[in-house]
């Protein structure tokens, strides 16, 4: 919670003072009356600084949000084939607790706010949810009230599935199992009690070809929970992307182009082929911090 800073005295009980020492019977000069005329300036000018920072004083640090809902909105520059596919496959997922992605408030002020984006998964056999702390990104929000305005880049991972039975198998990749979005900027609109977080958008981000070259993805219907994809097989070489998957899988790189050609015409921060995504997202406040899983 941030402390506003110590309002002046307003300027009507200066005057007010004033006009009690008048009724004394000792003469009170007033022709360089400055005082209040500081006072008064000085308290337009606080005005005018807290305008543009009202609101949303409740923002913490050590609250925790959750996407509540998560949809591509272009994909490659625009429409695309595979998004459709994508969205409904994530919203039953974020249903399910097997796609979360989750913001930890780290550092607030005025006018910034830093927040540590990771992902989870669902605990195997329970509804509940863990973080994957691996995945851990901070992105820093310029702040104006209850508006977060669009983030510095960075890279979020996302990963779906339950802690022993990933729905996306990477084994090469530093966050294993999990898709990694280059550069991406988010923003949002928080409400006035800090409970969701709406209106959210990511306006830009990327999905590097490398990477997607190295991530596997086991194909289920939407209500399917992740146990159907099966365990992983260490000795599994199929002499492609799915080494250390299973059979189960298939290359998510392959499968993204079957729905239709994709440029490549964006580019990583490290300047590697990508291509350009943008979606929208809303938040909910989690009761309590998540449990960290068994990585």
């Amino acid at each position: 919670m941030i402390a506003a800073p110590p309002r002046p005295r307003p300027v009507s009980a200066v005057l007010a003072a004033l006009a009690l020492l008048g009724a004394c019977s000792n003469p009170v000069d007033t022709s360089e009356n400055k005082l209040p005329y500081q006072s008064e300036r000085d308290t337009a000018a606080t005005d005018d600084g807290d305008a543009s920072n009202a609101g949303c004083g409740c923002l913490a640090v050590g609250q925790w949000y959750r996407f509540d809902a998560l949809q591509l909105t272009s994909l490659d520059g625009g429409d695309h084939n595979v998004i459709e596919t994508l969205n409904g496959l994530w919203t039953s997922d974020i249903a399910k607790n097997e796609l979360n992605v989750l913001f930890e408030v780290t550092a607030v002020s005025a006018s910034e706010v830093t927040i540590k984006g990771t992902v989870g998964s669902r605990v195997d056999g329970t509804e509940d949810i863990c973080v994957i702390a691996s995945s851990a990104q901070d992105f820093v929000f310029p702040r104006e009230g209850c508006h977060l305005k669009p983030s510095a880049p960075a890279s979020i991972n996302v990963y779906a599935g339950t802690e022993n039975y990933p729905k996306n198998c990477s084994t090469t990749l530093p966050v294993k199992h999990a898709i990694p979005v280059d550069g991406a900027v988010l923003e949002g609109e928080l409400d006035d009690t800090c409970s969701t977080i709406s209106n959210g958008k990511v306006p830009s981000g990327v999905l590097g070809q490398a990477a997607l070259g190295q991530i596997c993805t086991c194909l289920l219907l939407p209500n399917d929970p992740a146990e159907k994809c099966g365990e992983l097989d260490a000795s599994y070489d199929p002499g492609g992307s799915c080494q250390g998957c299973s059979d189960k899988y298939q290359s998510l790189s392959n499968l993204l182009v079957a729905f239709g050609e994709v440029t490549w015409s964006c580019t990583t921060l490290a300047g590697g082929p990508a291509t350009c995504i943008t979606a929208d997202y809303s938040a909910v406040r989690l009761p309590a911090a998540p449990a960290a899983c068994l990585e």
